[in-house]
């Protein structure tokens, strides 16, 4: 029973904390707000993460979970294995109702962009955008994909049209009154009717 509670208690300070990051980024969040956030007191906290930075560390990694699991799933998805333009579009989608609905992925993309986390593996933003870019450029190969610009740019614009309202740490659907998923079906009309 202890250890139930122990579970949830963690889950419920990373989700909190999540939410802190998200709104304020790294340097901004307050632990003290993290806990009021969920009725709990620092010790609670201490009691599950040594340090704010530790409490960062665990939203990177449980974000970087979430993307390991969302790419095993487009690996064994039934997709058509000539359609690379489409499965580019397909993980685009899905991400971006990752960052529309996912506190915590979308607090993994703030404190990345804020530059808090430069290594690889916790580097939410550049893991997804080397990704993007080699699907692009399988696009280009296997399936004709022109764009006008190199596949790393365009890779580029593809995340950031994913992530652009994590900076600005605005809730879902407020930063610009713009979501993701409407900025990525203007950068596909960009492409035409192949895209």
């Amino acid at each position: 029973m202890s250890q139930e509670r122990s579970v949830r208690t963690r889950r419920l300070l990373l989700h909190a904390a999540a939410e802190e990051f998200a709104a304020r980024g790294y340097s901004g969040a307050r632990l003290k707000t993290v806990v009021d956030r969920i009725g709990m007191t620092k010790g609670a906290l201490y009691g599950h993460f040594a340090s704010k930075e530790d409490l960062a560390e665990a939203v990177a990694d449980e974000a970087a979970s979430c993307w390991a699991d969302l790419r095993a799933k487009r690996a064994v998805q039934v997709l058509d294995p000539v359609d690379p333009v489409g499965e580019l579009r397909l993980l685009a989608e899905e991400l971006a109702l990752l960052m529309d609905e996912d506190t915590v992925f979308r607090a993994a993309v703030r404190l990345a962009s804020d530059g808090l986390y430069g290594s690889l593996e916790r580097d939410l933003v550049s893991t997804v955008s080397a990704h993007v870019t080699e699907l692009v450029r399988r696009a280009q190969r296997e399936a004709g994909l022109a764009v006008a610009f190199p596949p790393a740019a365009f890779a580029d614009l593809v995340t950031t049209a994913i992530f652009a309202g994590a900076k600005s740490g605005a809730p879902p659907g407020t930063a610009p009154g713009i979501g993701s998923r409407t900025r990525l079906n203007g950068l596909w009309e960009l492409l035409g009717p192949g895209g």
